[in-house]
């Protein structure tokens, strides 16, 4: 089977699927499309070093990064939403659903890192220690 520069083989099309799936394995990715087990190492690095194939995998990990972040703004407006809503006063009722706010919130929060923990230095410079203090005292 001929190919044109931008074109795959069947075989190339399941090797970068599964190579995408599998975490970047080459030897697993090439198996898993149907390679040899024998030839899959080789042929696993031999598909990786093609720069159509290795286009193919760019463009499959930036759509899926757009995908991602897509995702994620989505959930960040719609938490603003359910936020903005629960918030909303009632004349008679007050806030119309508090815990929906604050499960929103946390979980805009989290989203964002906001609750992520804060790294903290509890390092104590000693200039004595509490033997030569004691004893500095004492030869006075």
């Amino acid at each position: 089977m001929t190919t044109h520069t931008n074109e795959l083989t069947l075989k190339q099309d399941a090797f970068i699927k599964a190579y995408l799936l599998n975490g970047g394995n080459a030897t697993q990715a090439a198996i898993k499309a149907g390679y040899s087990e024998k030839t899959a190492y080789s042929i696993g690095q031999e598909n990786l070093s093609k720069p159509v194939i290795q286009n193919h995998i760019k463009a499959h990990q930036q759509q899926a990064h757009i995908d991602f972040i897509w995702s994620k703004t989505k959930k960040l407006v719609a938490l603003q939403t359910i936020i903005d809503k629960a918030m909303t006063d009632h004349q008679e009722k007050g806030m119309l659903n508090a815990q929906a706010a604050i499960a929103a919130i946390k979980a805009h929060n989290e989203m964002q890192g906001d609750n992520a923990p804060i790294e903290t230095n509890n390092i104590l410079k000693v200039s004595a220690t509490l033997a030569e203090r004691l004893t500095a005292g004492s030869k006075r």
